[in-house]
């Protein structure tokens, strides 16, 4: 009688969350301890996802995939030794310009804010505006002589960072030529569902969410230094250039961009009013025709949802964190929702759910997901 006592399924649940939440603390303090090698691993691994959508493309066109990966692995090469022979030092010049006028910029951003706070339209607001200014001035002054203390730092670990980008740069060719014969071997461990569910869910929560925040963020990085630097906005390029970066976390573009024309506009409001009407209109073009055709419906992620993850990824693994946040929240929602709609996805892939297909390690079953991510 006592083998036949079933526990309910909500006390079933508690009693396994406190053991994948210790699961998750072991598993993160041992990454602190391994560190910089997650960090490497996780790195290579989001370098491998990104180019392995070109290539799937190519052997769509016909291409052998030893000759495909050449191909992309070639091009990659050229476009990183342009932008780092080009465009790096142009960046770093303005950066280390930009941080010798950040103190003065700021100076005078707090003044004009104190004296807006003695008008008599905003004595009424339900905040101290001039407090709110030191705290803001104060911690945006600390932040940025951390930044330069820390570039001052890596001139002096400049072998180790090497060896270190060394390794991620041959971590991510290996992975991109042995990939998919690595992720079925890892797969091949896990019981037959949850091998078909993860499998299914893996590739469009990851591959392709960053394939298409990639793009979109370098069509917003290029569209924006190109504007300012027509526009004679001082660090033009370097605006541009951070906006883009930041679009690769959802809200991380919106924030750049409030925070970039606000500076600026303290300094002149035409100036501001410039940078925010032009990065609005180029965002909206983006968001509006690039974004719905490249990532549209990827994550299914309500946007109370995504940024939840976000505050949870933040927390948990800083910038990294930040980056692996949405897609992993996806990844766990498609896991579930395999499980709560399992007709769903075995009339989506029925050889697959069923287990009697196998996965080509030269990706062609690949190609399929992307297509199905990436829309037609």
């Amino acid at each position: 009688m006592i083998s036949n006592f079933k526990l309910p399924i909500w006390l079933n649940l508690c009693l396994i969350f406190p053991i994948v939440v210790l699961d998750v603390w072991l598993f993160s303090r041992l990454c602190q301890f391994l560190q910089p090698i997650p960090s490497i691993i996780i790195t290579a691994s989001l370098i491998a996802f990104l180019l392995e959508f070109p290539i799937i493309s190519l052997e769509r066109q016909g291409l052998r995939r030893s000759l495909a990966i050449s191909l992309v692995l070639l091009i990659a090469l050229v476009i990183f030794s342009i932008i780092s022979l080009i465009l790096g030092p142009l960046v770093l010049e303005q950066s280390i310009e930009f941080a010798k006028r950040l103190p003065d910029w700021l100076n005078k951003a707090e003044q004009q804010l104190q004296v807006l706070s003695e008008q008599g339209i905003l004595q009424n607001l339900p905040f101290n505006l001039s407090g709110l200014a030191d705290q803001l001035t104060d911690q945006i002054s600390r932040t940025f002589n951390s930044f330069t203390s820390r570039l001052i730092n890596f001139t002096f670990e400049t072998i180790n960072g090497t060896v270190n980008f060394l390794v991620t740069l041959v971590l991510s060719i290996l992975l991109v030529i042995n990939g998919p014969a690595l992720w079925e071997g890892l797969l091949s461990w896990l019981p037959s569902p949850w091998s078909d569910r993860v499998q299914m869910a893996l590739r469009p929560s990851f591959q392709g969410y960053f394939s298409g925040q990639a793009i979109i963020a370098s069509i917003l990085g290029v569209a924006l230094s190109i504007a300012f630097t027509l526009l004679k906005i001082p660090f033009g390029l370097l605006f541009g250039i951070g906006i883009g970066i930041a679009s690769v976390i959802p809200f991380g573009g919106t924030i750049t961009i409030t925070l970039v024309s606000g500076l600026l506009a303290f300094q002149n409001v035409w100036l501001g009013a410039k940078v925010l009407t032009v990065s609005l209109i180029l965002g909206q073009i983006n968001e509006n025709v690039v974004a719905p055709r490249l990532i549209g419906g990827i994550t299914g992620l309500n946007p109370a949802a995504v940024f939840m993850s976000l505050l949870v990824g933040a927390r948990a693994g800083g910038f990294l964190g930040l980056i692996l946040a949405v897609p992993t929240a996806s990844f766990v929602k498609r896991i579930a929702d395999t499980f709560k709609y399992p007709e769903k996805y075995s009339e989506q892939y029925p050889a697959r759910y069923s287990g009697t297909d196998e996965i080509s390690p030269s990706g062609a079953s690949a190609s399929l997901e992307a297509s199905d991510v990436l829309g037609n």
